[in-house]
């Protein structure tokens, strides 16, 4: 009779044991916060959160760990478009302080110092975008795939109004300008998304593309967006701003170099409106060179 108890519990406990274990496995189980698939879960749910910082962290993460992986091919396109719309959100904030400085005597020196801040914030993104985009042009295959996968911001674009009081030589207090900032790096990163799917500044159709899953990206598109980015971010170097000459050429050749990447690949895969773009960048270019030619 002992025996039979104790057979009874032994069964007991094997078939709670059982049931558990087929509960578990009926649910989703939970990703390995040290898998790729965790970390760019975690960057997707960032842009969402419009967290923009915490998800370029996370791609570098994903892109230093798991290099090989198809998510770090995907990353490296997230990271692009995040820096090109931080870089982008830091240049509008550096020219309305700029703009402001010129009009006003009273709170001219404040004004240009804090131009210049942003001015460096955006070097760092210019930067992180230039080197991201050497890997693409060193790197590049028509067999790999460029999939752009995230969430639109949870945050709209929105009327940056003090910018124009900036502007006009107003100067904020710390809480207006830390709240002018980031709603003009979450314009930007909205902007960046909005450029790179084609969807020529119509938001709610960048976000419906999303909406609908990873979307493949046109590479002779993608290089195009990659240099006319490049070519924006040469302003920083200029004269007007940081003057560092060396940055300033480093950056022509390499939009060059993505202008020119373009229309090799348009030759094996035409498409009229891409052509009209790289056309369009390779022109202004070489108005560019002809133009330092004449003053140099």
């Amino acid at each position: 009779m002992k025996n039979f108890f104790l057979s009874s519990r032994i069964v007991s406990s094997s078939m709670l044991l059982f049931l558990v274990a087929n509960l578990s496995c009926g649910e989703n189980p939970k990703m390995s916060k040290n898998s790729a698939e965790y970390q760019y879960s975690e960057a997707k749910k960032a842009i969402s959160d419009a967290k923009f910082e915490k998800a370029i962290s996370w791609t570098g993460e994903i892109i230093n760990k798991f290099s090989k992986s198809e998510f770090a091919d995907r990353a490296r396109i997230l990271r692009i478009i995040l820096l090109s719309g931080l870089s982008e959100g830091h240049a509008n904030m550096a020219e309305a302080y700029m703009s402001g400085f010129e009009k006003s005597i009273k709170n001219a020196g404040a004004l240009r110092s804090n131009a210049f801040d942003y001015y460096r914030k955006q070097k760092n993104e210019a930067l992180g975008f230039y080197e991201a985009c050497d890997f693409f042009l060193k790197n590049f295959s028509d067999q790999t795939p460029y999939v752009l996968d995230c969430e639109f911001p949870s945050k709209d674009f929105t009327s940056n109004r003090t910018l124009d009081d900036i502007r006009s030589g107003t100067l904020p207090d710390s809480e207006h300008r830390r709240t002018a900032e980031e709603v003009e790096l979450c314009n930007g990163v909205i902007s960046s998304l909005t450029s790179f799917l084609g969807a020529a500044g119509d938001r709610a159709k960048a976000r419906r593309l999303l909406e609908g899953g990873p979307k493949p990206l046109d590479h002779a598109e993608f290089m195009v967006m990659l240099g006319r980015t490049l070519l924006d971010d040469q302003r920083l170097f200029g004269r007007t701003a940081l003057n560092e000459i060396q940055n300033y050429r480093q950056f022509y050749q390499k939009s060059s170099e993505c202008a020119e990447l373009a229309l090799k690949i348009l030759k094996d895969k035409p498409n009229k409106e891409t052509q009209s773009l790289a056309e369009q960048l390779k022109t202004e270019l070489e108005a560019l060179e002809k133009k330092q030619a004449k003053t140099s």
